[in-house]
């Protein structure tokens, strides 16, 4: 599923420094506040809060912190991918290489060059005359494939010389 702007209500029941665990009728969800967001808050287990924020498959990535009529903006910021200690931005042990095999193994016909995320490689594939986007993790396993239109702008330079 693809990242998305969300809205959760709920009660904090776990604190690990600028991450907490807030249950909600749809169960426990991760939040993260960030160092810096973290300092802004004051959080307390047993605390009923709303988050708005960006959900990501292990965690949100809270934007608004709100509790007891106290709303606060916490902002994320992109690191840049020298500040994290990588050569040029990349992993060690990222392979474009292991990525494309392992799109080709799924059937995909890949187009374009793999471009590289923090933590996976994002590949433009087509299967069955099917244009999909791929986000495939470092050790080559394909974590999601969404459609991609004709018209996407994100892939259309490699689009138009595919066709």
């Amino acid at each position: 599923m693809p990242d998305h702007h969300t809205k959760i209500s709920g009660t904090i029941t776990h604190i690990f420094a600028h991450r907490f665990v807030v249950t909600t009728a749809r169960g426990a969800i991760l939040a993260d506040l960030t160092p810096h967001g973290a300092a802004q808050v004051s959080l307390h287990i047993g605390d009923d809060v709303t988050l708005d924020g960006e959900l990501k498959p292990s965690e949100l990535k809270v934007t608004r912190f709100t509790c007891r009529d106290k709303s606060v903006s916490i902002d994320h910021k992109k690191h840049h991918p020298d500040h994290r200690g990588h050569h040029n931005g990349h992993h060690p042990h990222a392979d474009p290489a292991v990525a494309l095999a392992a799109a080709r193994d799924a059937g995909f016909e890949t187009a374009g060059e793999p471009q590289r995320k923090p933590k996976h490689f994002e590949i433009l594939g087509r299967r069955n005359g099917e244009w999909s986007e791929l986000h495939v993790e470092l050790d080559g396993h394909i974590r999601k494939s969404k459609p991609v239109a004709p018209h996407d702008r994100k892939w259309s330079d490699v689009l138009t010389a595919a066709s």
